[in-house]
């Protein structure tokens, strides 16, 4: 079925920062062996694209100022170094085979239909716990600040680029143009809900970083007319999702 095909998109991902800090072999087993044999076989039938869903944050670790696709990386837990290392991996098959390359390195995503059984997804967290009368747990004290970026959003740059030429490769960040701390996230939520978040704080993780600003010129440079929905929006219709949902149980990917 893939001869019939120019372009695959690469979505796969079986952990997040948090739960690869302390089983590191499972991301090289689990995701980095997976992505390689793909690659083989992607190989063997001559595909022309790949469209690869990489990680802003843990690619490039604790920098300072807006971060932007050219920088030093310094990733700071496995999952980061994986997801680098299988970026890597796209620049050798693209000189070993030419199979062309679209890698977008994105940011925190929320939304309808996110799925955070793997402990992933602040918003959607706070969101649901909050709809089920749960308190909600904040690891540090709040002062993190991220890079939030709407699903349909991230559904909407991904799909541009299934009709733009497949002989050449780009990496963009891809990310809103709002950077917020998590207590500024906070905020904005108890703007929309109907009572107060029960919010409590918790020792930090040795996985978070305290500050990542992802810088989007790149993209928007190359698409100048794409919007980004505002924060407030997105955690609103969210928030009306989870609501007539009770749950989200629907999966996407993480990053």
């Amino acid at each position: 079925k893939f001869k019939e095909i120019d372009i695959v998109y690469y979505l796969a991902s079986s952990s997040i920062p948090a739960s690869s800090y302390t089983k590191p072999i499972n991301d090289i087993e689990n995701n980095l062996i997976p992505f390689v044999n793909f690659l083989e076989a992607m190989s063997a039938i001559q595909l022309k694209k790949i469209i690869f869903s990489s990680s802003a944050g843990t690619i490039y670790g604790p920098l300072k100022g807006k971060i932007v696709e050219t920088v030093d990386k310094k990733p700071q837990s496995p999952h980061g170094i994986i997801k680098y290392t299988m970026e890597n991996y796209l620049l050798y098959y693209l000189k070993k085979s030419n199979i062309n390359h679209t890698i977008f390195r994105i940011s925190n995503i929320y939304g309808e239909c996110q799925d955070i059984s793997k402990g992933l997804g602040l918003i959607n967290t706070i969101l649901e716990n909050h709809i089920n009368q749960k308190k909600i747990e904040i690891f540090g004290d709040g002062s993190n600040v991220r890079n939030y970026i709407y699903i349909k959003d991230v559904v909407r740059a991904m799909s541009l680029f299934a009709s733009e030429k497949l002989s050449s490769s780009q990496t963009f960040n891809l990310s809103s143009s709002e950077n917020l701390s998590i207590n500024d996230v906070i905020k904005v939520i108890n703007t929309i809900v109907d009572r107060s978040l029960d919010v409590i704080f918790i020792d930090p993780r040795g996985s978070d970083l305290s500050r990542v600003e992802i810088d989007n010129t790149l993209f928007t440079k190359f698409y100048p007319n794409f919007s980004f929905t505002k924060i407030k929006e997105g955690i609103k219709r969210t928030f009306n999702h989870l609501k007539k949902q009770n749950k989200g149980l629907i999966i996407w990917f993480s990053t």
